[in-house]
């Protein structure tokens, strides 16, 4: 990182101008890192160009005076309907890592999701915020064993669900990594043949994706669930096809994801996936969303649309490599202020209001 002059205390308008304090402050390529989707980033543009088409029809004199944010979500109560999603290696912007990111989260009063490839252990992110919600996302590994591991360790620290994510059977080509040559330092790279490398924390990208299994079916969803007494979510669904199944399947809850469009390259944006996945399973399961939010306004889209929490992903860590745990909570304090705001604007007092009859689709 390069120290670049910066406020002592989290100072942005929106999202975009933090990213570009971060830009600023970071090096190239550890910025680029975060910031970069698969191949000619057509999916991580169309996520963002996908929320600009869809527009909010608001209503007027309906007596509103003040909008909740708060829910309840698998059995937890949070304040806002954002969480912080899985992203592998917060330790390349901040040394606090993981444990910074759920500090942050905690006191915001959001969910926090740790990543597989984490740089902290699961143990030592459940110990910084304790009594405060979190989840688990598991990579299942080649080896049945490491998964047995990992699901255990997750229930012993306080975990309350298991994140399946499903989208990365290879890791995407991501063209800015190539051109950085980038790696992890050192101290973030630790992996090795014993237990030590799925740490949950790998401690890096290369070695969770060397050990990642390949050819996920719908047999490792049941596996999954018969080796945890927690309830198992399924991330990165986008097909109203595997949606279904899911819910046949009596999958608790689904991410309709793209993986922030650093997988498949020329993909649309996840947010064009949302209600026709709502619409073919018939509330027979429950329905998140992540890929693309920095507003608001997004958030008010995503749930007009069917999604009942929304994830958060790269301004998280641009708040934390600028703030720390502080600039984490900012972020996720910025999207709710921005929440209740378009909440009072369009006329909706309570989460529960917001439905599709205040959005226009392209």
């Amino acid at each position: 990182m390069t120290q670049l002059e910066k406020p002592t205390s989290p100072l942005f308008a929106n999202l975009d101008d933090l990213e570009e304090q971060a830009r600023q402050h970071l090096d190239l390529a550890s910025y680029d890192f975060v910031a970069g989707g698969a191949g000619a980033e057509q999916t991580l543009r169309a996520n963002r160009e996908a929320f600009k088409k869809i527009t909010i029809m608001p209503r007027v004199l309906t007596g509103i005076k003040e909008a909740d944010t708060s829910m309840n979500l698998l059995g937890q109560r949070l304040s806002m309907p954002l969480y912080v999603t899985p992203m592998a290696n917060h330790g390349v912007v901040h040394s606090l890592a993981e444990v910074g990111s759920a500090r942050g989260a905690k006191k915001a009063g959001a969910l926090f999701v740790a990543p597989t490839g984490s740089n902290k252990t699961m143990e030592e992110i459940a110990a910084a915020i304790k009594d405060s919600p979190r989840w688990f996302q598991l990579y299942l590994n080649k080896d049945p064993e490491v998964n047995k591991q990992l699901l255990q360790r997750a229930k012993k620290a306080g975990y309350s669900a298991i994140v399946l994510t499903v989208d990365l059977p290879v890791l995407g080509i991501r063209d800015r990594n190539v051109r950085n040559s980038f790696m992890l330092s050192k101290d973030l790279h630790r992996s090795s043949v014993s237990s030590e490398r799925y740490i949950a924390a790998t401690r890096s990208l290369q070695s969770l994706t060397t050990g990642i299994k390949d050819d996920l079916s719908w047999d490792d969803y049941e596996w999954t669930r018969k080796h945890t007494t927690l309830p198992v979510l399924v991330k990165g669904i986008l097909s109203p096809e595997d949606a279904e199944e899911a819910a046949k399947r009596k999958v608790p809850a689904i991410v309709v994801s793209n993986h922030g469009g650093r997988q498949l390259d020329t993909g649309f944006g996840a947010i064009e996936a949302l209600r026709p996945i709502v619409e073919r399973v018939k509330g027979n399961t429950r329905i998140l969303f992540d890929s693309g939010i920095r507003r608001g306004t997004d958030v008010f889209k995503a749930l007009a649309l069917g999604a009942e929490a929304v994830g958060v992903g790269r301004p998280v860590l641009w708040g934390l490599a600028l703030y720390g745990a502080e600039g984490v909570a900012a972020v996720l304090e910025h999207l709710r202020a921005e929440l209740v705001n378009v909440m009072r604007l369009a006329g909706s007092a309570r989460l529960g209001d917001i439905t599709p009859e205040y959005v226009r689709l392209p």
